[in-house]
């Protein structure tokens, strides 16, 4: 009689055991071979999307809430900052619309034109990538949305990231402190270019490729260059905070503090922006033989 117990437990234990060896065998092949599984984890965000949105409604419900659990004081004071931020808001978008002018016909003579249409919409963060490796958001915007792959992501401070990849109603921000990310970046002060890359820390990232002699200051304050066809031209990115010099390396090691908020924050901004324009064939009228001809150079067109 005690025979058939053993023997019932230990077939009850053969599944476990199965399951187990074959968690293992699956978790190697995806180590070795992550590529095989891209697929099903596709398919897998796209079947908890739905998720991710539904989820976000209790924190938009308790939002709503407590905005009505206000009092009418609270909500007088506000009112009256919002008025007088308004007020200096339009006076800056005067000289804004001025400098806006400017620089169109600016970019006009140098023949490298970045038009941008001005249109954004703000979106919610409503998740984060479960992988502590990746700093990766995931947003409550989506195809529906307009929403497209490489769209340049921004907070009020500076620019965030990229959108990677994008579903029905979500989509997933590369943030520029992944490890993966680089952004071409122009220093304010000096005009010299250089790759901005991340270095898996969300308050650091690092400036690669700078020569020991190259003029760079703590406190400069780098933006988008426009280069690389991803992110527009003049977008704050990031500030000077360290640099120190290796007698052994020709190259700087130049830590960059982002000045968006990567981490804690709740809303984002999308930017839509026109492409580049194009550089169109044109044919120059025929010159007399006598007319000394001149070299124009290689001609560039921004990114």
């Amino acid at each position: 009689m005690e025979q058939n117990i053993f023997a019932r437990d230990a077939q009850s234990f053969r599944p476990l055991v199965l399951a187990t060896v074959a968690a293992i065998v699956l978790m190697i092949a995806d180590w070795q071979h992550p590529e095989w599984f891209d697929p099903a984890r596709r398919l897998t965000r796209a079947a908890l999307d739905p998720l991710y949105v539904f989820a976000s409604y209790p924190v938009l419900s308790g939002d709503w809430l407590s905005e009505q659990a206000q009092s009418e004081e609270v909500l007088r004071r506000e009112n009256a900052a919002l008025k007088a931020e308004r007020l200096q808001n339009n006076v800056r978008l005067q000289k804004l619309a001025e400098l806006s002018a400017e620089n169109t016909r600016l970019r006009g003579l140098l023949n490298t034109p970045l038009i941008i249409d001005g249109r954004m919409i703000i979106s919610e963060i409503i998740g984060t990538d479960p992988d502590p490796l990746r700093h990766i958001l995931v947003i409550n915007r989506g195809d529906v949305d307009g929403v497209f792959i490489g769209q340049m992501v921004l907070d009020d401070k500076g620019v965030v990231g990229q959108v990677v990849e994008v579903l029905a109603h979500s989509a997933r921000i590369l943030l520029i402190s992944d490890k993966e990310n680089a952004v071409s970046v122009r220093i304010e002060r000096t005009g010299m270019r250089g790759i901005l890359a991340g270095t898996g820390d969300s308050g650091r990232l690092s400036l690669q490729y700078v020569p020991n002699t190259a003029d760079v200051q703590v406190g400069d304050r780098l933006f988008t260059s426009g280069l690389g066809e991803r992110f527009p031209a003049g977008y704050a990115v990031g500030v000077v905070s360290a640099i120190q010099h290796h007698g052994s390396s020709e190259f700087a090691d130049i830590a960059i503090k982002p000045l968006a908020q990567l981490e804690g924050g709740h809303h984002v901004i999308l930017l839509f922006s026109a492409p580049l324009a194009k550089e169109q064939p044109h044919t120059e009228p025929a010159k007399p033989k006598s007319t000394k001809q001149q070299s124009s150079g290689p001609r560039y067109v921004a990114q």
